[in-house]
């Protein structure tokens, strides 16, 4: 353990947030902050109700923490007015390997990128100074917005935690862990300071492939290899995967239509719309979303029943009752699921749950 922690002079700023250890008068604020349900919500260790003592408590409580060297503990605040959006600290513990990083927005000041930027600041202040090795992070499992931030900063997914921590009635609640590695501080930083020149989609995040997020990045293409508006299948392992260069960047999801499993890279690519090469199935791939149900009919991903049609508008014939007729009524579409992906050295990578032969 650290015997005392000076906090940095001058504070740290990146010209958009800066983070300054905590004063008396930051109380009122951090009463308002405290006081919103969101926050009470995602952080079970506050009081509730929360008072205008229970903020000078906690004032008094980080300042202890720096002259015991127990944790450094920033107040977020913009560097021009001074006003405190929030709070970040960078809690120690007994060695190198298990610090650990926690922080709150004011909800005023949520949706502009300010607990991404404190992240990033009071990390690489932790690493340089502090000689981490391993720095943890933790969020409660429904609290996405915390979790994209965690991810934009450079954090890796690591597991459910369950029973990890205590909420304020003291039962057991599970939290999303991850964690922060020196290389994965260097892989950050180095994202930052040359961003890739080929655009990588923005691929909704809940539609990530089952045991995508703690798996490894997995080399799949060499950008020069690819070009905007063509599609090409990869195999690794048994995974067969569809690479497209859509207008807004690049995906990385199955090669199969998610209907009959046709491979989708032998299709159209029209914009982010890819027309299946069977039954005139047509995808988002940009949104994961069905856009026009194949002929055949089925249930799409909501579970809405849609009739079987004729690509020339003519009404299909009908068909008698059989089994061949229910399989295709219970037959759902689902939405496409995605690899995460990055681009490192012109070359393509996905973290793929399997590890390629």
């Amino acid at each position: 353990m650290i015997e005392r922690l000076s906090p940095p002079n001058p504070p740290l700023t990146d010209g958009v947030v800066a983070l300054r250890p905590f004063r008396a008068d930051d109380a009122p604020a951090i009463t308002a902050a405290c006081q919103d349900p969101d926050t009470q919500r995602w952080i079970p260790l506050i009081p509730v109700p929360y008072t205008e003592a229970d903020a000078r408590r906690y004032v008094l409580m980080t300042l202890q923490a720096w002259h015991d060297g127990g944790s450094a503990e920033f107040a977020i605040v913009e560097p021009g007015s001074d006003r405190l959006i929030g709070s970040i600290g960078v809690h120690l513990g007994p060695n190198p390997r298990r610090h650990a990083i926690g922080y709150w927005v004011a909800p005023e000041a949520r949706g502009h990128g300010y607990a991404t930027r404190a992240v990033r600041l009071a990390t690489r202040w932790g690493f340089e100074q502090l000689h981490i090795e391993r720095l943890a992070l933790w969020t409660l499992p429904g609290n996405v917005a915390s979790q994209v931030v965690a991810e934009r900063a450079g954090f890796r997914f690591e597991a459910l935690a369950r029973n990890w921590e205590e909420d304020r009635d003291d039962r057991p609640i599970d939290a999303i862990m991850y964690a922060m590695t020196p290389e994965d501080l260097a892989d950050a930083v180095a994202a930052e300071t040359a961003p890739p020149a080929v655009p990588l989609a923005g691929v909704p995040r809940e539609l990530w492939a089952a045991g995508t997020r703690a798996a490894p990045f997995v080399e799949i293409a060499a950008i020069a290899d690819l070009a905007p508006g063509q599609m090409r299948r990869v195999t690794r392992a048994d995974l067969d995967l569809l690479v497209a260069w859509t207008e807004d960047g690049i995906v990385v999801t199955d090669d199969r239509c998610p209907h009959m499993s046709a491979p989708l890279s032998i299709g159209d690519l029209a914009g982010c719309v890819v027309s299946c090469p069977l039954h005139e199935g047509r995808f988002d791939l940009c949104r994961g979303e069905t856009v026009q149900m194949p002929t055949t009919g089925g249930l799409d991903a909501d579970g809405v029943y849609h009739a079987s049609w004729s690509p020339s508008g003519a009404a299909p014939k009908p068909e008698p009752a059989s089994k061949k007729l229910e399989a295709r009524r219970l037959t759902r579409v689902n939405r496409l699921r995605y690899y995460p992906a990055r681009i490192r050295d012109g070359r393509l990578e996905a973290q793929l749950p399997i590890l390629p032969e």
